[in-house]
């Protein structure tokens, strides 16, 4: 019996004719707009992909389909990060779990550096001088020299680290575990108090588990240098919020780029908003056309494997 995709109009009408050609007997049910799935094509659903233009807007939907469908049998997602309960609950299922890894670590790498060029130069400061129409001159720092901790060198971490050495930074990696294949100097995640006090920048790109929640806690913090920077592309859950927030305020940390919240949307009383040395990014630091299409590519690959019967990439 041929598998049954489940995906989007939007991804079936920019790849159809590709699909098509990897598995000509792939049947297909599409989410059109927001319009309901019939509950007998549900029923025949065996492979579903959630691709970027669902998100968020038609995630509720899709989701709910897939949830319902009970032939399903491997679901790929845009994303690379699955630690949402959605994503256990297929894997307990029996549903084998890929993901588009590597998809967005190019916009994501360049957000963080866009993130300390900004805070380097103080870009919020100057741009509140130009809403007020003030000539306001003021010195620069240099990335040039900085000592930058990435904690997480998968796809993302390795292409911060790679970004971060162009420009005259020495990064240093961190990780569970060092592979030896690292473009910089990698330290396991038990050095992290000796890194956090050690660097000028840090940069959180490590996936959520048990392992890495709250793994930047009060006294993280607070050994970090007070002209430190702080950066989160990973998720919010990874660092204590409101210590994070008081070290901010207090002058404890030089500055912070933050692309991801414990909460999301950031709520509107978030002291975060409002702190002079925060830019704060609405989780979109990946959100590109070249991030999509990278992770639709890895889905047709990973089709092309399953017609091959050959193993799936990016296994969660």
């Amino acid at each position: 019996m041929s598998d049954v995709l489940f995906c989007t109009d939007t991804f079936w009408d920019r790849r159809a004719e590709e699909v098509q050609r990897i598995a000509p007997d792939l049947e297909v049910v599409r989410l059109v707009g927001d319009e309901r799935v019939a509950g007998t094509d549900i029923e025949r659903i065996t492979v579903a992909f959630f691709s970027g233009d669902a998100w968020p807007e038609r995630t509720p939907n899709f989701m709910q389909v897939c949830l319902q469908a009970p032939e399903l049998q491997w679901f790929h997602t845009m994303s690379a990060g699955v630690d949402h309960p959605v994503f256990r609950s297929f894997v307990d299922r029996g549903v084998t779990l890929t993901t588009s890894s590597g998809s967005s670590a190019a916009p994501i790498a360049q957000t963080v550096i866009m993130y300390l060029l900004a805070l380097t130069r103080d870009l919020p400061g100057w741009l509140r001088a130009q809403a007020e129409h003030r000539w306001d001159q003021r010195g620069i720092r240099e990335l040039d020299g900085l000592t930058m901790g990435v904690v997480g060198m998968g796809p993302i971490g390795t292409e911060v680290a790679r970004l971060g050495a162009a420009l005259g930074m020495r990064p240093i990696g961190m990780r569970r575990s060092v592979r030896g294949d690292e473009p910089c100097e990698t330290w396991t995640f038990d050095r992290l108090p000796e890194l956090v006090a050690n660097v000028d920048v840090l940069v959180l790109a490590v996936p959520l588990t048990d392992e890495t929640r709250g793994m930047v806690d009060a006294d993280a913090l607070a050994s970090m240098r007070t002209d430190a920077l702080f950066v989160n592309v990973g998720r919010g859950e990874l660092v204590d919020e409101p210590a994070l927030v008081e070290a901010l305020r207090s002058g404890r940390l030089g500055g912070a780029g933050l692309d991801v919240f414990a909460v999301e949307p950031l709520p509107a009383d978030s002291p975060l908003w409002d702190l002079p040395n925060v830019i704060v990014t609405p989780h979109s630091s990946g959100t590109s056309a070249g991030t999509n299409r990278r992770g639709e590519d890895i889905f047709l690959d990973n089709l092309a494997r399953r017609v091959a019967d050959d193993p799936l990439r990016n296994r969660a």
